[in-house]
């Protein structure tokens, strides 16, 4: 049985990986010798509490699928500090007139069409997954392409791209030609527009969120009411995704009603955490370090918030869909 000490960890790799090809983008365009730059902007919602709920990929509670997921998340997220690294070197040497070496080039784009040929295959496999978390990783990614409007094939082809310039630098030969849909005015007016843009390197440094919001031993705790609540609160959670797990298989209703509950589980989070908020009782380890890791994507929590609203609402979009054809 659940009790107050339960840990409510968030795991910080699964944001990372879900944005990282899009931060990749920004390193990428560190590289002078490109010409585009690739940035991101995200907006505010209304409501704003003063930590993360442990909802969407800060969900402490696992399926099976998506843990197994995690593993090649965990693979991409390692090569990220490497790849901001590798550019911001070749940048270095453009900028001081200096051609960087052959091996150096040749290596950087092997690598870079290896890590984005690992990255669209693990995105086609969350987005085929039957469990939902995993899909939920996979729309995630989508929702935040989508307000720029980009997507996963565009990224896919653009990074391609990226890496054959390289090889072409390398060789001193003409650089290719952008493959369609590769928009580069957009992406040199959206970089010439931002007033900041996430790093890799910033991400990697940024302090993981390793506290819990709650020790147990707060006033709050020793009220039955409040002790039940919260253990109701983390075993429903805690079912409800296990249920998750045959997401895919439902029917069209069934992906609806299952998509409201989640929402009614993320409204029951943050009364519990406005409820703690008030009574400044969260522990200030956690915000601090939530606020830390946010800060370090550019974005806070109303903000993580309004992108998770946005992939349920193409969850929704899809199971509507599939009623329709019904």
């Amino acid at each position: 049985p659940l009790d107050k000490s339960i840990s409510i960890e968030m795991k910080t790799t699964t944001i990372l990986t879900i944005l990282s090809i899009a931060l990749l983008w920004k390193d990428v365009a560190g590289f002078s010798a490109a010409p585009f730059r690739y940035t991101l902007a995200i907006t505010s919602r209304d409501v704003k509490l003063s930590a993360v709920t442990p909802v969407g990929p800060f969900c402490p509670f696992r399926s099976k699928a998506s843990t197994e997921a995690e593993v090649p998340m965990d693979d991409l997220s390692k090569e990220g500090p490497a790849f901001a690294t590798a550019f911001a070197r070749i940048n270095l040497d453009l900028q001081m007139g200096n051609t960087p070496p052959k091996e150096q080039l040749l290596d950087v784009a092997e690598a870079l069409k290896s890590s984005v040929s690992k990255w669209e295959a693990m995105t086609t496999t969350m987005g085929e997954s039957v469990d939902f978390q995993t899909r939920e990783y996979s729309k995630l990614t989508e929702a935040h392409l989508a307000n720029y409007d980009e997507n996963v094939d565009n990224m896919v082809l653009g990074l391609t791209w990226q890496a054959d310039c390289l090889k072409a630098m390398a060789e001193n030969t003409m650089p290719p030609m952008p493959p369609p849909g590769i928009d580069i005015e957009k992406m040199m007016e959206a970089a010439q527009n931002s007033t900041s843009t996430p790093s890799v390197a910033a991400m990697s440094t940024a302090e993981r969120i390793t506290g819990k919001p709650f020790s147990g031993d707060e006033p709050a705790f020793e009220s039955p009411v409040v002790k039940q609540e919260f253990e109701e609160l983390c075993r429903d959670h805690n079912n409800l995704i296990e249920f998750g797990s045959g997401y895919g298989n439902f029917d069209p209703v069934g992906k609806l009603y299952f998509l409201d509950e989640i929402e009614k589980i993320e409204e029951r989070w943050d009364v519990f955490f406005a409820r703690f908020t008030l009574m400044k009782a969260i522990d200030q380890k956690y915000v601090k370090q939530c606020n830390s890791f946010l800060e370090s994507m550019n974005m806070n929590e109303d903000e993580y918030r309004k992108l998770l609203k946005q992939c349920h609402d193409l969850m929704r979009q899809e199971a509507e869909s599939e009623r329709n054809l019904m």
